[in-house]
């Protein structure tokens, strides 16, 4: 390890990842405008779903929807590029330029299922925990858009990473969200087992 940091294009990708995962802690812990955090519920259906986006859907952060989306719209199209529409199939078969043009049909389906899944969100959550200071249309709009766009800022984030830092970016993501939410997990473990013997 020590000898791998005497090189410096090591070095740069080292330091280029720690930095995109200064920017995640950043966004991470951002809480978007209009949101009144829920605090304290880590149980039932908003346990789940905190848990899934490694803690951060507790502040309703500006990356609280992680790069779930990104990853599905992905999968998504890659099956449907399997001879179910063709003209996918084609972009697939045409080689470094067709993967460019598939790039950018996975941004624009995956915003869209970040928009769809903000607002699944954001409706069950406000419904559930009153989570919006002003539940008016306008306010339902800014938060559904601006939690979708830190979905599309996160999935750059991680191609940024995966170009110029080390390893796959959306792999670093995931993991380094799963290890931001650990100490929380151990707290409420160790929290629930103690209650067990009072």
């Amino acid at each position: 390890m020590i000898n791998a940091l005497k090189v410096k294009r090591i070095r740069k990708a080292l330091l280029f990842t720690i930095l995109m995962m200064a920017v995640y802690c950043l966004g991470r812990n951002l809480i978007i405008p209009g949101i009144s955090p829920v605090s304290g519920s880590t149980s039932g259906v908003f346990g789940i779903f905190s848990m899934l986006t490694g803690g951060s859907l507790e502040t309703f952060s500006l990356f609280s929807l992680g790069v779930g989306p990104m990853i599905t719209a992905s999968i998504v199209t890659e099956l449907l590029s399997m001879d179910v529409i063709p003209a996918l199939k084609e972009l697939k078969d045409e080689g470094q330029k067709g993967r460019q043009k598939l790039n950018k049909i996975n941004q624009y389906v995956g915003f869209g299922l970040a928009l769809l899944q903000a607002f699944s969100m954001v409706r069950l959550f406000d419904k559930q925990y009153g989570i919006l200071t002003d539940p008016s249309v306008s306010n339902y709009l800014f938060v559904i858009v601006v939690m979708a766009c830190g979905s599309l800022l996160l999935s750059w984030i991680g191609s940024q990473i995966t170009a110029y830092g080390i390893g796959n970016g959306m792999s670093v993501i995931i993991l380094f969200g799963i290890l931001m939410g650990l100490p929380s997990t151990i707290k409420s473990a160790y929290t629930a087992i103690m209650s067990l013997f009072e």
